[in-house]
């Protein structure tokens, strides 16, 4: 009785978790509609829209490095319903304003919430004893909801009610969430006083500061093109509907991504992915470099959001095998909204001085000589094994 009392409240919290996370991935999976809507809407540059994701993502960041001392002073409760009331009401207050300088300060904040949500989420689902596979679920639940509001909004809400409608559904479906926390525990986790560590090696943690720069700057890269792949789309004549059936359509690879990275695992190591990845990825960025029709854009998107999430588990666990006393690996999704905070904003003033070819080039370098590092990585962590 007691083992099924227990397994409940460990799919409970998974559920609760899953959404969080859910959340607090949505406007980066939507950032192409919501930075197409906001140009049109408030008639900004694209240096104005790169610094607009920024701000975003800059709470975001902010929030990812303080949510780990967080959660452990904060009633998890108490935590998540916060995050979720200022990411719904950052966003609620955003549909009601056209002032360019209230949009970045309101991103900014609703960028924490989701921040918070999301470093929350990943700590619950890090306690259960199936992490892996409740990580994987924590992957298909973002992906899935993200997919649903991308065929849903371009579509449905924004012809009709325009950026402030889409600011609004958003802010609804998001604060959805304040309703699916019976799974969360009422207080924070104690840790065993006999759960000590040990500080790491200095190699380990030059090794270990090496793997966070470079998954910052490749997600920096892949953020930057992220950013505006619905512009290019709209340059070459495709319609809103179809960019939107396009990026929904590419939220399955990405689940897909994820399922391969948990079939496979390790069974191929951990250098092919890398290497496949790199090639793939040079593909891609030709391919939005060339003149493409409504087909090859959805085929272009829908590998590249495939491969991110398909090199992005293999990435994390190439620095969490330098980790051993898994002190750092908690810095990784402050990595990554750093690269994400980066990414656009240089993304907006390559493309305003440069087009959207350099960028493109610039990005194909970077995916180059990470990739090489990473590569580098796996040899230093057999060498200390």
């Amino acid at each position: 009785m007691t083992e099924i009392t227990m397994n409940r409240r460990v799919s409970g919290a998974v559920v609760s978790a899953s959404v969080m996370a859910a959340a607090g991935a949505a406007i980066f999976l939507l950032l192409p509609v919501i930075i197409g809507s906001t140009m049109d809407t408030l008639n900004l540059s694209e240096k104005q829209a790169g610094l607009l994701a920024s701000s975003y993502f800059g709470g975001y960041l902010c929030a990812c490095v303080v949510s780990f001392g967080m959660v452990q002073r904060i009633n998890h409760k108490t935590l998540a319903k916060g995050s979720y009331i200022l990411l719904s009401l950052s966003l609620l207050a955003a549909a009601l304003t056209l002032s360019p300088v209230a949009m970045g300060l309101l991103m900014a904040l609703a960028g924490a919430g989701a921040g918070v949500l999301f470093g929350l989420a990943v700590l619950i689902v890090g306690q259960t004893d199936n992490a892996d596979g409740n990580f994987g679920i924590l992957l298909v639940a973002q992906q899935l909801f993200a997919a649903v509001l991308l065929f849903i909004l371009p579509q449905w809400v924004i012809p009709t009610w325009g950026f402030s409608g889409l600011m609004l559904a958003l802010s609804i479906v998001l604060g959805i969430g304040l309703f699916v926390l019976g799974g969360i525990e009422n207080s924070p986790r104690e840790k065993s006083s006999s759960n000590t560590t040990t500080i790491t090696d200095p190699p380990h943690l030059q090794q270990i500061v090496a793997g966070l720069f470079a998954l910052m700057v490749y997600f920096a890269a892949l953020s930057a093109v992220w950013a505006f792949i619905e512009r290019m789309a709209a340059d070459q004549g495709l319609q809103l509907d179809q960019i939107g059936f396009a990026l929904a359509f590419s939220m399955l690879g990405g689940v897909i991504g994820g399922l391969l990275v948990a079939i496979i695992g390790r069974r191929i190591g951990r250098s092919i992915p890398v290497w496949l990845s790199l090639l793939v990825f040079i593909g891609v960025f030709y391919g939005y470099s060339t003149n493409f029709g409504i087909m090859g854009f959805a085929l272009v998107t829908f590998i590249f959001s495939l491969f991110w999430n398909y090199i992005l588990g293999y990435q994390m666990a190439i620095i969490a095998a330098l980790d051993r006393t898994d002190r750092y690996s908690v810095f990784m999704p402050g990595a990554q909204a750093l690269g994400a905070v980066t990414g656009p904003a240089a993304a907006g003033f390559i493309i305003a001085d440069q087009g959207y070819t350099v960028l493109l080039n610039i990005a194909g370098v970077i995916i180059l000589i990470t990739s090489g590092l990473f590569l580098h990585l796996i040899r230093s962590g057999k060498h200390f094994a």
